[in-house]
Order: structure tokens, then sequence, then C-alpha cells
């Protein structure tokens, strides 16, 4: 009898490291099929293993510092900080209007990574940002922009497709104020050039898509192409388009969708969509007096010149070098 038992356990054994091996053979069929789809070149939940770090490099005058985002996400097998497009920055950029200290940071700033219910109803883990002390109504004296950096030497980054979920406050269009100058934005995506005198940070173009809030309350889509990029330029804006098709989803997730094509001439692209519906399709031209490479590429930024506390929820980020297979002819399609 003795026997059998042992034999049993053995066998138990051998089964239960059996089935182990298949359940690991698995998961790295399935990391690297989801890795092998064409085009994607990041992709993340901001799943278990992912952290963000406490505010560092503070900066010499004090109004601000750097958040990276680190780790390996089991849910989806990439690894933070992104290393695609010559990254080497990934994470939050915390710009504050006052001097502050890593023991005062939190009161103006806090970015964590949060369990929330997710868009289709799950627990999900996301990027939660959220800008508490900014100044008066009209004036934007702090940000914290979601952002990658990449060097100027890296080159341009001349085609990118993005797309992840967004959650706003469902009070989004109380805090905008459209009775006072600059009091009714809220910044929805952007990308900067840099490399001007070798400075990273200084650069000739931008495109912007912001959500703002008319007169009669409602909030609207609008995204231009200017010389916005801190750098030298006098401030040209070269196009703009508003949409107020779309609606501007609060107090819910919606699903945000943004490529560009780079080029000086008629073939340039920019497009962005919300839930698969167009805010802006623009072609032409979408470089700067200079043709400087983009070197700041902000996902979402907690910005906004209405009232406090300027909040966001972001998961499920997906980065391409091409329009994915599933949306070409439905998005950014001429």
């Amino acid at each position: 009898m003795e026997i059998l038992r042992r034999k049993l356990r053995v066998s138990l054994s051998g089964r239960f490291i059996y089935l182990k091996t298949l359940f690991l053979i698995f998961i790295c069929l399935v990391v690297s099929i989801a890795h092998a789809e064409k085009g994607l070149l990041f992709k993340s939940n901001f799943g278990t293993g992912i952290s963000i770090k406490a505010p560092h490099n503070f900066y010499a005058t004090g109004n601000g510092a750097w958040q990276e985002i680190t780790g390996f996400d089991s849910e989806t097998g990439y690894s933070w900080p992104v290393k695609a497009f010559g990254a080497r920055f990934s994470g939050v950029q915390l710009i504050t209007i006052d001097p502050v200290t890593s023991e005062t940071v939190g009161n103006y700033i806090v970015n964590e990574i949060r369990k929330i219910v997710g868009p289709n109803g799950e627990l999900v883990n996301a990027l939660y940002q959220n800008v508490k002390i900014k100044g008066a109504v009209g004036q934007a004296g702090s940000q914290s922009p979601f952002l990658f950096v990449r060097p100027y030497t890296a080159g341009d980054v001349k085609n990118l497709y993005m797309t992840y979920w967004i959650k706003y406050p469902a009070d989004l269009a109380d805090k905008l104020d459209a009775s006072v100058s600059s009091g009714n934005w809220r910044t929805q995506f952007e990308f900067k050039t840099g490399g001007y005198d070798g400075n990273d940070g200084s650069g000739d173009y931008r495109i912007i898509t912001n959500i703002y809030k008319h007169t009669d309350g409602k909030l609207y889509w609008m995204t231009k192409g200017d010389s916005q990029a801190n750098g030298p330029i006098p401030r040209i804006t070269y196009w703009l388009e508003d949409n107020r098709v779309v609606p501007v989803p609060v107090g819910e997730w919606f699903k945000f969708e943004v490529y560009w094509n780079r080029s000086s001439g008629a073939d340039g692209r920019f497009c962005a969509a919300v839930n698969e519906r167009e805010i802006v399709k623009y072609q032409g031209s979408t470089m700067g007096e200079y043709n400087l490479p983009i070197t700041r590429i902000m996902v979402n930024n907690a910005y906004s010149g209405g009232h406090g506390p300027v909040e966001s929820y972001t998961t499920g980020l997906e980065i391409w070098e091409v329009i994915p297979a599933a949306r070409i002819g439905k998005f950014c399609f001429f």
C-alpha cells in the first residue's frame, strides 16, 4: 500500500510539472505572438510588475521633477522604460507653479498607478494623474505630461500610431470657464520637435489637441500645428481644425488614437479619433521652419487653464510604427 501511495505521489508530481511546463510554454507563445504583431512597437496595461518611481531629478529652480515608469508588464510582455523610437525617458514630467521639494511636491502633483474599473467593466491598472495646485483660473502654472523624451540625434519619428484608453472626471466641463481668458481649455495630446542649437527642448514645430469649452457651455475638440515648441521661433499657427461634432466623453472611458506622417509636402498627415470617430484629419506639411525632429511625445497631459484639480486615468497604451491592419481604410484614410 505504501508503495502505491509513493507511486501515486510521483505520478501526480510528474503531471503537475508537465502541466506547469505546458502553461509556461503557452505564456511564452502568447507573448511571442503579441510581439510579432506587424508594426507593434510597445504595449502596456500598467499591469502587475509596473511601478512609477518617486519624483527625482528636481529642477535647479525647484519648479518640477521627473518620475520614470519601470518594470515588466506581465499582461503584455513589454518592459518600461520604452526603448522604441530612441526614447531616453518614459514617464511623467512634473512642472509646478512654485518651487517644491520631495516633501512638498505631493501637495501640487500626484502620479500613481491605481486599480480601477476599466473600459470593459473589469478591474484594470491605470496611470492616475492629478495636478492639485495650478494657479488661478486662466493660469496654467503646473502641469504633468505623461511623455516620452528622445534626443534629436536619434533622428525623426516620421510615422507613428498610438492608441490608449483615457477617462476624465464627470465635472470636466464645470472646471473649464469660458468667461475667463485662457480658462476654457485642457490638453489631450501633443508632440514637439527639438534640436535647435543642439538643445532637445528647443524646437520649431508642435501639433497639439486640446479640449475647449465654448461660451454655450459645450465642450469641443481643437487641433493645430504651430511653432510653439519652446524654441526661438516667432509664434505662427500653420493650420487649425475644430471639431464640434464628435462628443468629448466625460465620466467614462474613451479610446483615443492618433497617427502622423511627417513631411514638408502634401503627403504629410495628422489624424486623431475618439471612439473611432475622427476629430481631425489634416493633410499637408507637418514640418517646422528648420525641419527639426520630434523630441517629445506627450501621450496626454494633465494641463489646463481651468479650475483644479486636473485629473485623468490612462490604460491600454499601444504604440505602432504603422496604422494597425484593423484600422486601415477606416482611420486617416484619404
